[in-house]
């Protein structure tokens, strides 16, 4: 009986059989997760072919411009048994078809159930994917614009490169015209400034009056006399001139220079958007571009074409003289028009000659503003003034689309004068058009680069689909910024080289000719 106690409790202290318990135990789920991980890959297989299937369905069902939910549903489901046999892993379930008439887009939802292999070990019979195909309807007509940098680093082989490109896109989305009208296309190209054309000189909304309180601001209110006299004693005579601080007059008071068609930004938000202008609300008209002769007595003022007719240090005095400008004559390669290097805006037209015609004169001068572009493109597209050739914003049968391309990165140069910067569309930093008095060009950078951002963002809201192109573009600030401001991150295109720019505006052309998948 000892011996039989003394076994037993041997038998109780033993702890080698520990191990093949313990293995045995966690064999099970050892296995589940092993085979599982099978069973998730298969899953993720199947939600691919779900997604294509889906996508395929929403594409059927959109190319049908009037038809019923229920035949909507017959279709997509004929689809997805085309492109989702039952051959494939995975069983198609709660397929949904929904036809949003405000937006024109159809969405295509549905699940499929896979079987699983080890996972029902633990009571996971089915894992279940589910996939949303959403697809814009094609439109009949098409409003597209494209705002080009025109800048100096275009020079050489990469203007002829975007001429090439630009044209390819206008030949291929006016292949399919079946009517007159059906597709307009509008040219904004861009630099420091944007131009308007000389054609729309003194009109109404560029304020020949100069009722806006951006005319002439680095001038100070007006108006200023000047006194001129001649002779001495009784023989002295004294004339009185009166000038108006007016860019439209200044620019007369000079005998060989008048205005090249450019025009300057209005006061933030109304620098980007589509607000109408409007003599009742002086602050919405456009100002024509004129850039100040800058004082002459310090060489870091860049643009100075007059004498100051002013003596002493004081570059106020000197800058606000006005009538140096009477009779005026440039001095230098600058004056008036400095930074105003590209050519006319071409409004939206269908003729594919002006177009050319008008592609083939684009030029490479000047420094980027970029958001100067997109607000313009914005105008070009829009059908309200000063550009009316945009049908309503909210006609569904017409697709409004802008490309924007740009080489660099946003410039506005700071100085450390008076003034703090080089006169641009935004004016001089010091009087704070562009929200900032800095003299710092990355500061100014990064305000014309937010800028930029509302102006993209109002271009969407609009409902324009807007692509974006950075052509050879080193920054990946700037890179990333253009991403931003796309529709879609996959209607951003960046273009290492000219064969690349090529195929990218192929793409966004067969994009705009077709159905476009939005999501």
């Amino acid at each position: 009986m000892t011996r039989l106690f003394q076994w037993i409790h041997r038998f109780w202290e033993d702890r080698r059989g520990n191990v093949a318990m313990i293995f045995a135990l966690s064999l099970l789920p050892v296995t589940v997760m092993s085979g599982g991980a099978v069973d998730v890959s298969q899953a993720m297989n199947a939600r691919t072919r779900l997604s294509q299937a889906l996508d395929a369905a929403a594409l059927a069902v959109g190319t049908n411009p009037s038809i019923s939910n229920e035949d909507a549903l017959s279709i997509a489901n004929d689809f997805i048994r085309a492109n989702y046999p039952g051959r494939e892993l995975g069983t198609v379930q709660n397929v949904s078809v929904t036809i949003d008439d405000a937006t024109d887009t159809v969405t295509v939802k549905g699940e499929a159930k896979v079987e699983t292999i080890i996972l029902g070990l633990i009571g996971m019979d089915y894992i279940t994917v589910d996939w949303e195909s959403e697809v814009q309807r094609a439109r009949s007509r098409l409003e597209l614009v494209m705002v080009l940098d025109n800048t100096g680093s275009m020079g050489g082989s990469k203007i002829r490169d975007l001429r090439d490109a630009a044209e390819l896109l206008v030949d291929i989305v006016y292949e399919s015209v079946e009517e007159v009208g059906d597709v307009k296309v509008g040219l904004v190209p861009f630099a420091a400034t944007v131009n308007v054309g000389t054609n729309y000189a003194r009109q109404w909304w560029l304020d020949p009056d100069a009722l806006s309180p951006q005319h002439a601001d680095w001038a100070g209110p007006g108006p200023f006399e000047y006194e001129e006299c001649t002779g001495r004693r009784r023989n002295r005579r004294c004339t009185t001139t009166t000038i108006e601080a007016n860019h439209w007059d200044l620019f007369d008071m000079m005998p060989y220079e008048s205005w090249e068609g450019c025009v300057e930004a209005r006061a933030i938000p109304m620098d980007i958007d589509d607000t109408a202008p409007s003599n009742a609300r002086p602050e919405t008209l456009f100002v024509p571009y004129f850039a100040p002769d800058e004082p002459g007595h310090d060489s870091d003022y860049r643009n100075n074409y007059l004498s100051d007719g002013v003596s002493g240090s004081n570059s106020e005095d000197r800058l606000r003289n006005l009538i140096k400008y009477d009779g005026g004559t440039v001095q230098d390669d600058y004056g008036p028009n400095m930074r105003c290097t590209t050519r006319p805006i071409t409004p939206l037209t269908t003729s594919t000659a002006t177009l050319y015609s008008d592609i083939r004169s684009m030029g490479a001068s000047g420094t980027t503003n970029i958001p100067q572009g997109v607000g313009w493109g914005i105008r070009v597209i829009s059908p309200g003034e000063p550009f009316t050739q945009g049908v309503a914003w909210d006609d569904r049968e017409v697709v409004k689309a802008m490309v924007i391309l740009t080489d660099g990165e946003n410039v506005m140069s700071g100085r450390s004068t008076y003034l703090r910067s080089d006169y641009g569309a935004y004016g001089f930093s010091r009087y704070g058009r562009l929200g900032t008095t800095s003299s710092s060009s990355s500061t100014l950078r990064g305000r014309l680069n937010s800028r930029l951002q509302a102006a993209c963002d109002e271009a969407k809201s609009l409902g324009i689909r807007v692509y974006t192109i950075t052509f050879q573009v080193n920054s990946s600030s700037t890179r990333q910024l253009m991403e931003q401001c796309a529709s879609n991150p996959s209607l951003y295109f960046n273009s290492p080289s000219g064969s690349a720019l090529r195929d990218a505006f192929e793409l966004i052309a067969g994009d705009l000719t077709n159905l476009r998948l939005s999501r």
